[in-house]
């Protein structure tokens, strides 16, 4: 019976087993949310989704990871962790195969490789959707490259519901179809729209709605613009120097070998399909930052699906370099790349994601936690039927109240239309209210109808963060 276990149980099943656990405990063990926006308000749309079943096609909230993480997240905040630990560990298991199928040398370099980029495994303890994104991408890798294209094109087709970057690799994808001539399977692309269409249909009534409800369809952004090579400096923040410089070893040694005609079709297809899908969604967000487009606040951590993509090909490039040298220099080199992977990201730096202790903190929520609600439970009687106004949704978190009933919460936004009735708490922090909602500290105290009671502040490095509390008379 043992041996019939063993069987069944493969190495790389097994340390992706023994991977999530090692996560999940750390998950569990931490306090944290990731970040402070998009994190918690995932988090929210998931949890509320079952009190709430329109959020299973709220296409800002990703109908797909909405149904995929809803069982998680209804045990709060360390369940949607555990959904992500999950992830990351499937994420690795699946390069690894990736890898093998590929034929790669040392396919077990890719639990270092994408375990050693600091900000990717910082933000495995969140709510944010990227980690379900890299999951499906890498597993839709693996299949084309065992040439199991028909299942690979199904994964790909749903990906825009996780992401909308999914929409930039149903292009790759389509290249890739017909560079390789399987024009039968490039209209079953759409098959993701087509079910979440019919399926949107019946509550919308605009059979459309995957197009006409795309929250970031406008080619305007609130969050301005930046430079051309932002996100060159972006990637490097992801994943820090080694891994980086391993990224564009295997790059420049693809690019050698497709100049020096070494590049065989056959062979190096799966790699060039990586590659392809990596440049696509990195110049995508480089031109969306610089161009001030699609709401594009130039955020690193967009970049994080692409991490199994980068140990592929920064792989790829180990190979090259080991393949011209002797066995006890391989060797050599391997032992180096496993020391510099692994202790990188704990050495100090002025700039960068440093494993220690302190990775975790969010001094917003931490305020939040330590003063804020304490003080509005001693001052503002019972929570119970009373309203609040706020724009940073770790409120609805620490308050224990249900973030999208109308009686409960409402958005700062809202008082721009409207009087808030006698004593509900308006409270206003110096960045969701001002950058997402317009509303400014000054402009509430100038309200009449608003009393000011109490600010809070704390330090975040070089930034004061600020909260202020009113109530309405």
């Amino acid at each position: 019976m043992e041996n019939k276990i063993r069987k069944r149980i493969s190495p790389e099943v097994a340390v992706a087993v023994i991977l999530f656990l090692l996560l999940g405990s750390l998950g569990l063990a931490v306090n944290t949310t990731g970040d402070s926006g998009d994190s918690i308000l995932h988090f929210l749309y998931s949890k509320g989704s079952f009190s709430h079943p329109e959020f299973f096609l709220h296409h800002w909230a990703k109908p797909l990871f909405v149904l995929l993480s809803s069982p998680f997240s209804q045990f709060g905040f360390k369940g949607i962790i555990l959904f992500n630990c999950l992830m990351v560990a499937l994420i690795v298991h699946f390069t690894f195969l990736a890898a093998k199928a590929m034929k790669m040398n040392n396919p077990w370099l890719v639990f270092v490789l994408i375990l050693g980029c600091p900000l990717f495994l910082k933000l495995t303890f969140s709510g944010l959707t990227e980690y379900l994104f890299g999951l499906m991408l890498i597993i839709a890798v693996y299949l084309a490259v065992k040439t199991r294209y028909l299942a690979a094109v199904i994964v790909v087709s749903f990906l825009p519901f996780v992401r909308s970057e999914g929409l930039i690799l149903l292009g790759v994808f389509g290249l890739f179809l017909l560079f390789g001539k399987r024009f039968a399977l490039l209209p079953l692309l759409v098959i993701g729209h087509l079910v979440y269409s019919l399926a949107g249909f019946f509550y919308y009534r605009d059979f459309f709605w995957v197009f006409t409800k795309i929250p970031y369809r406008g080619l305007g952004s609130k969050y301005g613009s930046g430079k051309i090579f932002d996100f060159v400096h972006r990637l490097n923040y992801v994943i820090e120097k080694p891994v980086f410089i391993l990224l564009f070893l295997g790059l420049a040694a693809l690019i050698i070998r497709f100049v020096m005609a070494k590049s065989r079709r056959g062979e190096d297809s799966g790699l060039w399909l990586v590659c392809g899908l990596f440049v696509a969604v990195f110049i995508a967000h480089s031109l969306f930052w610089w161009l001030g487009i699609f709401s594009s606040m130039g955020l690193p951590r967009v970049l994080i699906p692409l991490v199994p993509l980068v140990a592929l090909i920064a792989l790829s490039g180990i190979g090259a370099v080991s393949s011209s040298l002797g066995n006890k220099g391989r060797q050599v080199l391997i032992v180096m790349i496993l020391l510099v992977v692994s202790v990188y990201p704990f050495t100090q730096r002025e700039k960068g994601v440093v494993f220690n202790q302190a990775m975790f903190r969010l001094p917003d929520n931490e305020l939040i936690d330590r003063e804020v609600v304490p003080w509005l439970k001693s001052n503002t009687g019972n929570f119970n039927g009373k309203l609040f106004y706020y724009s940073h949704a770790y409120f609805s978190i620490s308050l224990d109240i249900d973030h999208f009933n109308d009686s409960c919460h409402r958005d700062l936004l809202r008082l721009s239309g409207e009087v808030p009735p006698k004593g509900a708490v308006v409270i206003w922090d110096d960045w969701f209210s001002v950058v997402e909602n317009g509303v400014t500290f000054e402009r509430l105290k100038s309200m009449d109808n608003l009393k000011f009671l109490k600010e809070f502040e704390t330090h975040d490095h070089d930034r004061v963060v600020k909260f202020a509390v009113f109530i309405a008379s």
